[in-house]
């Protein structure tokens, strides 16, 4: 698997139903710059990768992803397509002061 750093900037939620199965669906597709270092040069890609269920309570902001090789669906069908399985919020959190803190 590989991680990455992944700044989503907005998510656009798609739903219907299926003609073919007649059930229906939600898609989130998240509009993201993909930051990567290949061969030690840092290469940045802009694009659109959906969310899975289980991430679909993130909002936009930076996050490290990890990506897995899935197999696709759609017009994707056979081929080998990344996809999400994790999203950490990127970079070190943030010292918060306790609320009962007094100024000395």
């Amino acid at each position: 698997m590989s991680k990455q750093k992944l700044t989503i900037l907005s998510i656009n939620v798609r739903t219907g139903v299926s003609q073919k199965t007649q059930r229906p669906y939600t898609i989130r597709e998240a509009q993201c710059i993909l930051e990567q270092t290949v061969d030690g040069l840092q290469n940045v890609v802009v694009g659109v990768i959906n969310l899975p269920e289980s991430l679909a309570d993130r909002a936009a902001g930076e996050y490290l992803a990890e990506f897995a090789l899935a197999q696709g669906n759609g017009q994707d069908a056979g081929r080998l397509v990344p996809r999400i399985v994790s999203l950490l919020p990127y970079g070190l959190p943030r010292a918060q002061p306790k609320a009962d803190a007094k100024a000395a």
